[in-house]
């Protein structure tokens, strides 16, 4: 009877072996094709990049502000605060974001320019001497001291709140200095007071 067992258990798996050999060349290539391409540790940490991109920036009522540069596609500054200086004067208003609290040392500093306190979306341009346009200035510091100027010439900038002189709001805008080296500027500021003169 165990001799009987033994033949049918290896007669089984002889018959199970022939069977996956005999997979016709079309069963074996829909197999290869819908097998996963890629293992189930990379396709989260994809996916984690894009969430990472688009968080959802939430007012909480703090005075904030972000700013993040890149230089030729690599990052170049990414520098945050509570301290954005916001004054207007007469018909233009000035917002600055410094690198730095203390607004009297040498910092980097992301500087607009507006004719008047635009509403909505306002663009970028090379010189605001337009009513509803924006112009931008970054002073980076090199080697301690504050290098050449770089000036956007495109991009947009947002104010999404203006209420009892809080405003807030986010930008983008493009720039390409002297060497042809091309920045890519982005930030937000949430509830930045706005000051009836210059400080």
């Amino acid at each position: 009877m165990k001799k009987i067992l033994l033949l049918i258990c290896v007669s089984l798996i002889i018959y199970s072996c022939k069977n996956d050999q005999q997979k016709s060349p079309a069963q074996q290539a829909a197999a290869v094709a819908t097998a996963p391409t890629t293992t189930p540790a990379e396709k989260p940490k994809a996916e984690q990049n894009i969430v990472e991109e688009h968080l959802p920036i939430v007012d909480t009522g703090q005075t904030w502000f972000r700013v993040k540069i890149t230089k030729n596609d690599s990052l170049y500054m990414d520098y945050e605060g509570s301290w954005p200086v916001f004054f207007e004067s007469n018909n233009s208003a000035t917002l600055q974001l410094s690198k730095s609290k203390q607004i009297m040392s040498v910092s980097d500093i992301l500087t607009f320019y507006m004719n008047g306190v635009p509403t909505g979306k306002a663009p970028v341009v090379l010189s605001n001497s337009e009513k509803g346009t924006v112009s931008m200035i970054m002073m980076p510091v090199i080697d301690g001291a504050y290098g050449l100027a770089i000036s956007a010439t495109e991009g947009f900038f947002t104010i999404t709140k203006n209420v009892n002189s809080i405003v807030s709001g986010n930008f983008e805008a493009k720039a390409i200095d002297l060497n042809k080296d091309v920045f890519l500027f982005r930030g937000y500021f949430l509830n930045a007071k706005i000051n009836p003169d210059k400080i």
